[in-house]
């Protein structure tokens, strides 16, 4: 059933509020997410995924062309960058491991409000086939792929340099307000 057959059932939740799934849909939705992303595998999982995007990340932040000379021409700047991106990749690391189970469980909602018991039946039944299960282990690596890595490292590139933009804009009419107040 769609979501809107479920939230305008009697006793339903007011405007604004998320319906709850139906038990047997949550159950079937849960069993999926276990073969999608196995319980035993789910932190090096996101590790997998977390570090090619922090690489790529850190990578784009440094081809960003004011940054990228501080960090050429100063090496303790370099170090200062360095250690800032690794403390940055642990901090991704521990939030997504503890957060983990409440993803999880908000996957399996979500999961339960789009299909019924059979269509999650059916994809829980293709997880479980060879071909099912190669798929759910590559779409986790995928973050990997030489194409999505080259992808984010210029995307970061590009963020950086219009935020590098953005704020030297906004200094500028800060200095301005500024030296207007003092008149």
């Amino acid at each position: 059933a769609p979501v809107a057959a479920q939230t305008g059932a009697p006793g339903a939740p007011g405007p604004g509020a998320i319906a709850a799934p139906e038990p047997a849909r949550l159950a079937a939705a849960r069993r999926v997410l276990d073969r999608l992303m196995p319980p035993t595998t789910r932190a090096a999982t996101v590790s997998a995924m977390v570090a090619p995007m922090m690489a790529n990340m850190r990578e784009g932040m440094a081809r960003s062309p004011q940054l990228g000379a501080m960090l050429r021409e100063n090496a303790k700047m370099k170090a200062v960058f360095e250690r800032f991106m690794d403390a940055q990749e642990q901090r991704s690391l521990t939030l997504i491991r503890d957060s983990m189970p409440g993803m999880v469980e908000a996957m399996a909602r979500a999961y339960a409000r789009r299909f019924d018991v059979t269509p999650l039946g059916e994809i829980e039944r293709f997880f479980a086939t060879p071909t099912g299960a190669a798929y759910a282990q590559a779409s986790m690596s995928v973050m990997n792929d030489p194409d999505v890595a080259a992808f984010q490292r210029q995307m970061m590139a590009d963020a950086m340099r219009q935020a590098q933009a953005s704020t030297g804009d906004l200094a500028k009419e800060i200095a301005a307000v500024q030296a207007e107040a003092r008149q």
